[in-house]
């Protein structure tokens, strides 16, 4: 990798970071639920509702253990229900309240205007898998 691909790397991870982090306080300060939170309630709203909480490591992006605690933090405050699997008990099944599909739609509006206008690229990847 040349100096100059580092740095629009080190550029990248950063502004990803500004965006992320002004995302989590303005949908805080509006709505009472962290960016994590709103990932979840998002991906469980266009769910009708309904998945597995493994399904949601990968869409949010948190470890098992801190998804986990998410979740306790959901379900305290009325925005989902945990229930385990009919065929499978050890599968918990994650259904959002009205509430928290409220909560979810709501929310969205402050998302949407948080994020920068500029169009995003076209995901790309070079032969090594690497993003240009």
């Amino acid at each position: 990798m040349t100096p100059v691909e580092s740095a629009r790397w080190r550029e990248r991870i950063a502004e990803h970071w500004r965006i992320t982090q002004d995302l989590d306080r303005a949908l805080l300060r509006v709505h009472g639920i962290s960016l994590s939170e709103f990932l979840t309630l998002s991906a469980l709203d266009r769910g009708e509702g309904r998945l597995c909480a493994k399904d949601l490591v990968d869409v949010v992006g948190l470890s098992p253990s801190t998804l986990s605690r998410l979740l306790d933090r959901l379900e305290r405050g009325g925005l989902l229900v945990r229930r385990a699997g009919t065929r499978d008990r050890r599968t918990v099944r994650l259904w959002i309240t009205e509430s928290g599909s409220r909560t979810a739609r709501a929310a969205t509006s402050t998302f949407d205007a948080r994020l920068p206008r500029s169009p995003l690229p076209a995901p790309s990847r070079s032969p090594e898998g690497a993003l240009p």
